[in-house]
């Protein structure tokens, strides 16, 4: 499939060949972390200064576009959806980006109900879906794909049967709307360069800190040439309107923004502030149930927690975060839906998206998860609507407990590297110490952030 050929998309790009990737921002808080550090600070110089940009680099596959979605088709797929299901699914043309492509806001439930109140248990749930928010994360997307297909493939099958009675129930039960291409300048710019390591819009923005909570503090950088640029002040992309006048009209209560990079579910609040007072959004309580639940909900086990806990970094400016602080939306969440386990290096297709013959495999692996999602949803929806006023809402899932995110794996991987080092370095061969003829190499961030990615310290969010 083609790539867009639009010339005058790629100007603003062409001033930006320059890109930083931080591997993390701090150290992990446990004692083999800092052993590890002082191991390398003592035996040889670290050289700070060297950081890992997001120039194109050597990647091991790229994404083949017969399979993958390109920017054309993705529009092209979502008009075919709304041509075959005009009553479950309508299109807002009106947001764009800054070059003007389509954001494509998708409103999608059972129009033929006149109102909520033909419901069973009270109003429809209301949820807001973003995808595609970095270009470098093409696998949410295609999930979104997978999920349309399923919440629309029961309404053709035998009256009365399973599939049609589900998607029936999915799409009389919720009000969803989804931003199907959050960024869609950073895609084209990814399509047509090539260089899968793009993470920002056509001005190196990134939109997941660009928005009005905590902006402008430690977790983003006012550098432009950063790749966790925050823009000039928040709220300064185009972008980021969808986001702000959809909320502002309608009351959702539950907002989710979907990323890849590893398996992992974050809870409000990722900023820095918070983290220093450990501030909790209202919904607290529930907002973990629902994050165990699709935690479980697939073969894989995603860790959940606050972003800090998992990652060891801060994120200021973030969607989810705004969502949950500024517009009090009771579940809100980002959700990194696949990640490799075996990525090393500087590649970054690889890193956030599978191969594309597994691409089919792997969306129907996570499709459990927005089944999961559905189906606690309407039932709390229903009991909020059903229950009297200031009545407790009786839960029908059984409780889960919550598992502890689980870091054993990398303690045990940085002790390994400190015993090697150590028995290396006595032996005279240290591999990134080594001395020949009297001068030392210096250890180099790149190399450095290749061992971090192994360990799943990678910012995605």
């Amino acid at each position: 499939m083609r790539h867009l050929e639009d010339e005058t998309i790629m100007a603003p790009f062409h001033n930006k060949e320059s890109q930083t990737r931080k591997a993390c921002a701090t150290s992990p808080p446990n004692v083999c972390g800092l052993i590890l550090i002082g191991a390398i600070t003592f035996l040889c110089e670290w050289n700070t200064g060297d950081t890992v940009d997001v120039k194109p680099q050597k990647e091991i596959y790229i994404p083949d576009y017969n399979i993958y979605h390109n920017l054309t088709s993705i529009q092209k797929d979502v008009q075919q959806l709304l041509f075959l299901y005009p009553n479950f699914m309508k299109i807002d043309w009106k947001y764009s980006s800054r070059l003007g492509q389509p954001q494509m806001l998708l409103h999608i439930t059972n129009f033929t109900l006149n109102t909520d109140s033909n419901q069973m248990g009270g109003s429809k749930v209301k949820i807001l879906l973003s995808y595609g928010e970095h270009a470098r994360e093409f696998f949410p997307v295609e999930s979104m794909f997978h999920l349309l297909r399923n919440l629309t493939g029961g309404l053709g099958s035998v009256p009365g049967s399973y599939e049609e009675l589900y998607s029936r129930h999915i799409l009389s039960s919720t009000d969803l709307h989804i931003i199907v291409m959050a960024n869609p300048d950073g895609r084209v710019y990814v399509e047509r360069s090539h260089n899968y390591c793009w993470r920002g819009t056509s001005t190196g923005v990134d939109l997941n800190r660009n928005f009005d909570w905590e902006y402008a503090k430690k977790g983003s950088s006012a550098d432009p040439n950063d790749e966790e640029y925050r823009g000039p002040h928040a709220f300064s992309e185009p972008e980021c309107s969808v986001y702000k006048h959809l909320t502002q009209e309608m009351h959702f209560d539950l907002y989710i923004s979907f990323h890849s990079g590893i398996r992992q579910i974050y809870l409000p609040f990722a900023d820095t502030h918070s983290s220093t007072i450990n501030r909790q959004p209202a919904n607290i309580q529930g907002i973990k149930e629902l994050a165990a639940r699709l935690a479980s909900s697939t073969r894989h086990r995603y860790e959940y927690g606050k972003a800090m806990d998992l990652t060891f970094y801060t994120a200021d400016g973030t969607s989810f975060d705004y969502m949950a602080g500024h517009r009090k939306i009771p579940f809100s969440l980002a959700i990194e839906l696949w990640g490799s386990d075996t990525h090393v290096g500087a590649s970054c297709f690889d890193q956030f998206n599978p191969r594309s013959e597994d691409l089919m495999h792997e969306t129907a692996e996570v499709h459990p998860l927005y089944v999961s999602l559905f189906d606690y949803m309407i039932y709390w929806k229903q009991q909020r609507s059903n229950r009297p006023r200031g009545a407790l809402i009786t839960k029908h899932f059984q409780p889960l407990q919550e598992p502890i995110p689980s870091h054993t794996l990398s303690y045990l991987l940085m002790a390994t590297v400190v015993i090697v080092i150590l028995i290396l370095a006595f032996q005279g061969r240290l591999l990134f110490c080594q001395r020949w003829q009297h001068r030392r190499r210096i250890i180099s961030l790149k190399t450095l952030s290749s061992t971090l990615s192994l360990w799943g310290f990678v910012k995605s969010i």
